[in-house]
């Protein structure tokens, strides 16, 4: 684990490079990574270390996707209002979006790009360790 191995190539990576106009302004990056860093646990005993990296991009990517001050380099969104339903009577079929519920606001937060499911469902594939007093 190493924050020096989260660079713009390789959150490039993880977004198709679908915000690479945005990860080659270093200055913006570095304060993008750093702040996105706050919300991770650097000891390795909660986060393993072979998933930091990549939780700490998606936490990037999922920035750059909220971000509405700039469009993806491809143009379009990873932002999802929340669950597609698909309702059908007949020739007629209704796609809505249902609001995210039963979760914290955390979840409802990430939840909103594709960066941010993904982030959810590495965080599912491992327990924190149990601390005692």
């Amino acid at each position: 684990m190493s924050l020096a191995d989260v660079t713009p190539e390789y959150v490039n990576l993880l977004s198709h490079s679908k915000y690479a106009s945005r990860t080659s302004n270093s200055t913006e990056f570095e304060a993008v990574r750093n702040l996105q860093l706050d919300y991770l646990n650097t000891n390795t005993d909660y986060v393993p270390a072979a998933k930091f990296n990549r939780l700490l991009g998606l936490l990037i990517c999922h920035y750059y996707a909220l971000d509405d001050t700039a469009t993806p380099d491809s143009g379009s969104s990873d932002i999802g209002t929340g669950l597609a339903t698909t309702e059908k009577v007949g020739e007629l079929t209704k796609v809505s979006s249902v609001p995210y519920m039963n979760s914290s606001a955390d979840k409802m937060f990430l939840m909103r790009s594709v960066y941010g499911i993904e982030f959810l469902y590495v965080m599912s594939t491992f327990r924190s360790s149990i601390i005692t007093t």
